[in-house]
């Protein structure tokens, strides 16, 4: 039904998600977690990194970007106001809050959506963070692009501060053609840019969230997208308004600022209509494709856990993927506690670091908000199969190694 050929999660490996799995489910949260900020909310949260996807350090401090709005703002009222706040630390978990990354006038348009920060390649401290730039007007998202803001890390003894980050770059948005957009279904996804080199071809590409190109409700699930499933098995008509995709694009400039869209990795049409914050791995000549998605996204008629999904690929990005443990699920919420985190992060040194979502008061029945970071998990990756083995404190989001800077000024100026 598409003009192109991507992989497809389909319903039939959506049917095998087991929300009663321990190898793929967090550790339970209780209702006395830890808060970091108690003047500021705290979501989608990323490491800096390398452009290889490796967490680094600079000058002895871990730095970590998070998605932060007022607390006196309605939890579920947030993402309209929602900024980039920067944090830093010694140990990777006692993190020092150190303000906004962009200044005012860094963003046209209303909020700062998730993305990733890289230093870049060859520089002593240049940072770059791709994000999402994000218009809303009365009926929601008016308009989402990948954009990049550009400026400089500097450290002390006492901490982790920033310059530049004054201005953006928009790089690409929903074509209406790989790539749903406003026009074709005001409820549309387009956004987390996550740049990386790809190790077979030397290029560099960014993945990010998108739906499939489609008027929304207007075409049919085919066979392809419901795969083997139990002889009088029904989709509901509905299911056809669920359209997520992964998408990617190729970068065409050393400064990593031109791109061109090309044809989606990953549909899961029928399946589930979000595919959030998507991210890669390459390990042991496997390619692992990671996403987010919620149990109240899947499509009628399928179920599944707040999480972290997977899919692996045994010929580089392009795929063919197949979902990790037959149904993509890899790091979900426990039975009791389904929606107690999200946004899901696996790190090359196979860390997961999430925040804390909504937990439900097992007293009262009533939905506390989170707001801050969850504990890290350890992900174990096996071929086609995951196990989740450890898990490690609160907000546990250690460097792999110190970025390599060369002799420069201290001094705040």
């Amino acid at each position: 039904m598409f003009n192109f050929n991507a992989s497809r999660w389909t319903r039939a490996q959506a049917m095998k998600v087991n929300k009663f799995d321990l190898t793929t489910s967090m550790p339970e949260i209780g209702t006395n977690f830890p808060i970091m900020r108690d003047d500021l909310w705290l979501w989608d949260t990323w490491p800096l990194r390398d452009i290889n996807g490796n967490p680094v350090s600079f000058k002895g401090w871990n730095v970590i970007f998070s998605l932060v709005a007022d607390r006196n703002i309605p939890w579920n009222d947030r993402h309209s106001h929602a900024r980039i706040g920067y944090f830093y630390s010694k140990d990777g978990k006692s993190w020092v809050y150190g303000g906004h990354l962009l200044q005012e006038s860094a963003n046209t348009r209303t909020a700062e959506w998730s993305g990733g920060t890289i230093m870049a390649p060859g520089s002593r401290n240049q940072v770059e963070t791709f994000f999402t730039s994000t218009l809303f007007d009365k009926n929601g998202v008016r308009e989402a692009v990948a954009a990049v803001t550009k400026g400089r890390i500097y450290a002390d003894s006492e901490g982790v501060w920033f310059k530049g980050f004054d201005q953006s770059t928009d790089l690409f948005q929903a074509d209406g053609l790989f790539y749903q957009n406003y026009a074709e279904n005001n409820l549309w996804n387009f956004r987390d840019p996550h740049v990386f080199i790809n190790p077979e071809d030397g290029e560099t590409y960014a993945l990010f969230e998108a739906n499939v190109a489609t008027v929304r409700g207007e075409d049919d699930i085919g066979e392809d997208e419901i795969g083997p499933v139990p002889a009088n098995t029904v989709v509901p008509k509905d299911a056809n308004l669920c359209s997520a995709s992964i998408g990617i694009a190729r970068c065409l400039s050393p400064d990593r600022t031109e791109w061109e869209l090309l044809p989606p990795l990953l549909t899961a049409f029928g399946v589930n209509d979000q595919m959030e914050r998507p991210h890669v791995i390459f390990q042991n000549g496997l390619t692992y494709l990671f996403t987010i998605s919620h149990d109240s996204t899947y499509a009628d008629g399928l179920t599944g856990s707040d999480g972290l999904y997977g899919f692996v690929s045994e010929n580089g990005i392009f795929g063919p993927y197949e979902p990790l443990n037959g149904s993509g699920l890899v790091l979900g919420g426990p039975a009791s506690q389904p929606t107690e985190a999200y946004a899901h992060y696996i790190m090359n040194n196979g860390l997961v670091e999430s925040f804390i979502n909504e937990i439900i008061d097992p007293k009262s029945g009533k939905v506390i908000a989170g707001g801050s970071l969850a504990p890290t998990v350890r992900v174990e990756l096996q071929g086609h199969e995951t196990f989740a083995t450890e898990v490690f404190d609160y907000g546990y989001i250690p460097a792999s190694y110190a970025w390599p800077v060369w002799p420069f000024p201290d001094r705040r100026k």
